[in-house]
């Protein structure tokens, strides 16, 4: 049975204290790479689904560590036949923001953030918004 127009609408990220992102985590096997934080801005933000990608101000740097995983997602992506649109970008989920009031995450908006290595390569963390 078809949900026809309206399928999908009302799907929304879970709540920002859900096991879903613990589990994720966990899963995932993360690991933070120090407590430096860098300046980038949002590239990216998906409210509904709760992701996005940050573009850091300097992305020479970031630690080789992190790099190397970029590099090496960016190549999986281009071996599966896709394009990269923009290079050097690291992902950031709804529970890696630092929640505080006024705080709206857009394009173009600035941040800093912590960097981070896991299986599927890096991401950005501690994301909070530029005072």
């Amino acid at each position: 049975k078809s949900k026809g127009k309206g399928k999908g609408k009302g799907k929304r990220a879970p709540g920002l204290k859900s096991e879903f992102w613990e589990k994720k985590v966990a899963d995932e096997n993360r690991t933070e790479l120090g407590d430096v934080a860098y300046p980038g801005v949002v590239q990216t933000y998906s409210f509904q689904r709760g992701w996005g990608f940050i573009k850091a101000d300097n992305f020479a740097g970031l630690p080789a560590q992190a790099k190397k995983k970029i590099a090496e997602s960016e190549a999986a992506v281009e071996a599966a036949g896709k394009d990269v649109k923009e290079k050097g970008l690291l992902y950031f989920r709804k529970p890696d923001v630092n929640h505080v009031e006024g705080f709206k995450l857009g394009r173009d908006c600035p941040v800093t953030f912590t960097v981070y290595v896991d299986d599927k390569g890096a991401g950005a963390c501690n994301v909070s918004m530029v005072q």
